[in-house]
């Protein structure tokens, strides 16, 4: 899956992609640098606040080829940011902060 560096299984990637149509809304994709904590889980969904780069669209295909190959991505720092996620009712949604 775009943004991961590594297989996770079912229970996360169903919350990736919650992260991932979020990141589309804004149009750009979100590329993982590690967890933060604040884990959940559910019968059917397990993910955590995340950090990492929300690339635009146009910049991301750029970025995954440096960012899987482990060059330097620092003129990319203004794109790092927290993806956080909230229950509202039933449904887990993700919003993305930068601090």
């Amino acid at each position: 899956m775009q943004g991961l560096k590594k297989q996770e299984n079912e229970k996360f990637n169903k919350f990736w992609e919650i992260v991932q149509n979020e990141a589309e809304r804004n149009e750009a994709r979100f590329f993982l640098d590690c967890g933060e904590g604040r884990e959940f889980s559910t019968d059917t969904m397990e993910g955590e606040d995340l950090s990492g780069w929300l690339i635009p669209n146009k910049e991301a295909e750029e970025f995954e080829k440096l960012w899987k190959a482990g060059e330097d991505i620092k003129r990319f720092s203004e794109f790092i940011c927290f993806a956080e996620w909230e229950k509202m009712g039933e449904n887990i949604v993700v919003e993305f902060v930068r601090y």
